[in-house]
């Protein structure tokens, strides 16, 4: 398994409770394709750099996992055609910061 670390953007109009659902989902979806999901920090609202259908704020989360590389593309083409995700980056982490 690699450590991957997740950053993801929700719709700005979901309440906390509906965030934290999708955080869940997010979660099962990767324990879903066999990884491990080892921290997961919201950040809350926070300001695009440019506005996007005259939105500027959207819910930050990153997500710190492992996961066997050949499940990557699965977690990546859910992410998406999900409705709440308006954009994501997945990357992995360096050997030495595990």
């Amino acid at each position: 398994m690699s450590a991957y670390e997740l950053m993801y953007i929700v719709k700005p109009e979901l309440d906390d409770q509906a965030v934290q659902q999708e955080i869940d989902k997010v979660g099962q979806l990767i324990q879903t394709n066999g990884g491990q999901v080892k921290k997961v920090t919201p950040w809350g609202k926070r300001r695009l750099a440019y506005s996007v259908k005259d939105q500027r704020q959207r819910h930050y989360v990153v997500e710190e996992f492992d996961l066997v590389q050949a499940k990557v593309q699965e977690v990546e083409r859910v992410l998406r055609i999900s409705d709440s995700v308006f954009r994501h980056l997945l990357v992995r982490q360096e050997e030495g910061k595990k």
